[in-house]
């Protein structure tokens, strides 16, 4: 019996150790969602299209990660120097225990930076594992794709997002996300949320993040048992960083003792109690509304940020009434801005002061929401028609 247990409490030991180096820190990351057109010029087959084959490489705007992040992220790399600039050669880990690879990163032009031959069916394919259909469960292509608007490729691309991990031991760790995945981790660590709303993006974690990975669908399924406050300390001096314990954890219950009180009275046999309700509703204009939409095609106010696109690869945007439908507005256009759906809660609830039509300048008009500073930005033709709407009459 005495031998039993110490044979547990070895092999108890052994996997505790196996644990520990399954879990790195994570200091830094770097994303990109993918777009219709990467997925299709990395993954379509050779002679789809006339005239060439198109771009073998995922790239990422140097507006959104610029040339000190990158050379910051490989800090400990010397970049070739090129003709179009830096070009690290990376080991590449991959999440999930897929192995790891020599990737070439670097500026091919000015606009960004590059992680090259990506292509899949090419021969010099050097796609990282995790992002391969058959190591990493990438979404595979359909064969006969034959464009970025083929409804397919927009339904597999939607919410999907690769990524680049740095640990605080300077390994570099790759893996992918949808949104749905990236909206749990989001609502625990508020560091996530850009992904949520920017295309590409750099990701500093201070403090460090736990990362399992051993795992390649949740890699950052570590999660702090409550709410607390870290702090760490980054250039700019101390931080902190709120992180958001899940729903469930100040109860300290599982997800299941919550379904099975939440469903213990699902057999009722009481009378199910109906009621109605008269709910009336305003003649909307649907037209002026989707033509403003098509217009614009981005927020009105923050320009690109919080807007992202749907599953058709439109834009998700919506409009809203300067002055309230229940106020005496209407759907004209000179009551109209297009916003993202965040500007648009804010708008609505928050503090929102300014908003005066015959304060335009130039098609712009300053105000303030909780006390910050925003503009709305009107194009040339949509002004003239709040001008008009605003002129004194006779």
């Amino acid at each position: 019996m005495i031998q039993c247990i110490v044979l547990i409490l070895a092999a108890n030991q052994i996997q505790d150790h196996d644990k520990g180096e399954m879990v790195k820190n994570v200091s830094e990351a770097i994303f990109r969602q993918i777009t219709p057109a990467d997925y299709f010029n990395i993954n379509k087959q050779p002679g789809t299209e006339d005239g060439g084959g198109g771009q073998s490489y995922i790239d990422v705007p140097v507006r959104n990660v610029d040339i000190p992040t990158w050379h910051s992220f490989f800090d400990d790399i010397i970049p070739q120097s090129t003709r179009s600039g830096p070009l690290w050669s990376v080991n590449i880990n991959s999440l999930g225990g897929l192995g790891s690879q020599e990737v070439e990163i670097g500026q091919r032009r000015a606009a960004s930076v590059n992680i090259r031959s990506q292509k899949l069916f090419s021969r010099a394919s050097n796609r990282v594992f995790a992002w391969h259909p058959d190591k990493g469960g990438f979404p595979r292509a359909p064969a006969d794709m034959s464009s970025a608007e083929d409804p397919r490729v927009i339904e597999l691309t939607a919410g999907v997002r690769v990524f680049l991990l740095k640990t605080d031991n300077h390994e570099y760790w790759a893996g992918w996300l949808k949104t749905e995945e990236i909206e749990r981790l989001s609502a625990i660590d508020q560091r996530f949320e850009v992904m949520l709303t920017e295309p590409a993006g750099h990701i500093n974690f201070e403090p460090t993040i736990k990362l399992d990975i051993s795992s390649l669908k949740d890699p950052f399924g570590l999660h702090p048992p409550a709410s607390a406050e870290v702090e760490g300390t980054g250039k700019g001096g101390k931080t902190t960083t709120k992180i958001k314990a899940p729903y469930n954890a100040k109860s300290g219950r599982t997800e299941d003792a919550i379904a099975a009180e939440l469903f213990q009275d699902d057999a009722t046999s009481e009378e199910v109690k109906k009621t109605k309700k008269f709910v009336e509703v305003f003649d909307r204009n649907r037209k002026s509304v989707s033509a403003l939409k098509q217009l614009y095609k981005t927020c009105q106010i923050t320009g690109e940020k919080f807007v992202f696109n749907k599953s058709n690869g439109d834009p998700y945007l919506e409009v809203h009434h300067l002055i309230p439908l229940g106020e005496g507005g209407s759907d004209d256009p000179a009551n109209l801005v297009v916003v993202s759906a965040h500007m648009h809660r804010m708008l609505h609830y928050a503090v929102v002061e300014g908003i005066d039509l015959k304060k335009i300048s130039n098609g712009r008009l300053s105000f303030t929401i909780n006390g910050g500073k925003y503009t709305i930005t009107w194009l040339p033709m949509h002004y003239k028609i709040i001008s008009n709407a605003n002129a004194p009459t006779s």
